[in-house]
């Protein structure tokens, strides 16, 4: 860019922090097991829970893009608050999941781990942190830890939603994020 375009850039910095976590690991896997048993109470009486599971314990035996998709498309009445009692809606976006296997491993075969928690105490933007209430691999416990990590984070719970709160409530979804980002603008003003 030409400095006298950059000079006319008005530039105003926020972060939007949407179904994440501040590390991964065991004990990330370990909350997203306890997050799926509680799913499976929940739903102990539909007929595609023990399909669900099994699909939820295969995960690790697979290493291709046609067996992830098979199990994703098996897995996302997880990813949703009440997939079923909204399945009219949400099974055309089931029917077209398509999942690219990337391994969770690192070049000496073992798990590849991120931890990112010792940086967010330095953000310095204005950051909002939105989690559905019962997302399974990003819910409520790592929103909260996020929103502790980060000085003067926002927390926004989608209280009807699980991992895909744009889809699941997208007014609610739309006027937070929207609020964000109006009074960040403002802010930066």
């Amino acid at each position: 860019m030409r400095d006298d375009t950059m000079e006319r850039l008005d530039v105003r910095a926020g972060v939007i922090l949407y179904e994440s976590a501040p590390f991964t690991g065991p004990e990330h896997a370990a909350e997203a097991v306890r997050l799926v048993q509680q799913f499976a109470e929940r739903h102990s009486g539909n007929p595609e829970l023990s399909a669900i599971l099994a699909a939820f314990t295969a995960i690790p035996t697979t290493s291709d893009n046609a067996g992830f998709t098979t199990l994703v498309r098996a897995l996302v009445p997880v990813y949703f608050a009440d997939y079923w009692g909204r399945e009219t809606e949400f099974a055309p976006f089931r029917a077209a999941v398509s999942a690219t296997f990337i391994s969770g491993l690192d070049e000496n075969l073992e798990p590849h781990l991120s931890d990112d928690s010792q940086q967010l105490g330095s953000l310095t933007v204005p950051t909002l942190v939105v989690v559905g209430r019962h997302d399974f691999i990003c819910g409520v416990r790592w929103a909260q830890e996020l929103h502790q990590m980060i000085p003067g984070s926002e927390l926004m719970i989608l209280e009807q939603s699980g991992h895909f709160g744009h889809i699941e409530e997208p007014e609610e979804f739309s006027r937070g994020v929207t609020r964000f980002v109006t009074a960040t603008t403002s802010r930066a003003a």
